[in-house]
């Protein structure tokens, strides 16, 4: 098989163990060799996050360091821009090639949305769709159930032989932790230990983050 990368995107606002540990499990269940962590200052779609770019970004260094299966992009990184993954697939895919096996992870409450992002029929013209289980979602509308039936596989393998065109559902089972819950923590003074790394804790702490939300 050929080597997997992987790109899992997100406001990481902050980083916590329902990310790294689920990105890492996703790893092992499809022999993915890359996950390339793509941070943001929050979709289009979303109210942007008040946490600084600076911040995340040490956090996520924080989390990562010493850890070979992660490494980090920085293209939707830059403040007051609009970043639509659509393009940020084209200029990874014009990084590493065409040829290399690509997944874009992202949850099933996502994908049941996936019709209202830019150009997103054309996303699986750059890279398979790797789902996360999620609990308690809604039903997808009719025309976008079809065209996710349509282009679903059960075997691994086709993801690696083939470098896109692909939606695979996982089969992990997923961290309940938030990234809303743990700030909601540090708001009331609360600690979120066991949620995320005890130094990226620490950094928090140092840092006052979450104090106003």
């Amino acid at each position: 098989m050929k080597e997997m990368y992987a790109i899992f995107g997100g406001n990481f606002d902050p980083i916590h163990y329902g990310h790294i540990t689920s990105a890492e499990k996703l790893a092992q269940e499809i022999s993915i060799k890359k996950i390339i962590l793509l941070p943001n200052h929050g979709p289009p779609h979303r109210s942007k996050t008040k946490t600084s770019i600076i911040d995340k970004l040490k956090m996520i260094k924080i989390a990562i360091k010493n850890n070979q299966l992660f490494t980090i992009s920085y293209l939707e990184t830059k403040k007051n821009t609009t970043f639509y993954t659509i393009e940020t697939l084209t200029k990874i895919r014009k990084k590493i090639g065409y040829l290399q096996p690509l997944c874009f992870i992202i949850g099933e409450d996502n994908l049941n949305n996936l019709n209202i992002w830019k150009d997103w029929k054309k996303i699986l013209s750059l890279s398979h769709l790797l789902i996360c289980p999620r609990i308690h979602i809604k039903e997808n509308n009719s025309k976008l159930k079809k065209w996710i039936t349509s282009h679903t596989v059960n075997n691994i393998n086709f993801l690696h032989k083939k470098p896109f065109g692909f939606i695979f559902f996982s089969k992990i089972s997923m961290i309940n932790v938030s990234s809303t819950e743990i700030r909601k923590n540090y708001y009331e003074g609360k600690s979120s230990y066991g949620l995320l790394p005890s130094k990226i804790e620490k950094y928090i702490l140092s840092k006052n983050l979450y104090k106003n939300l």
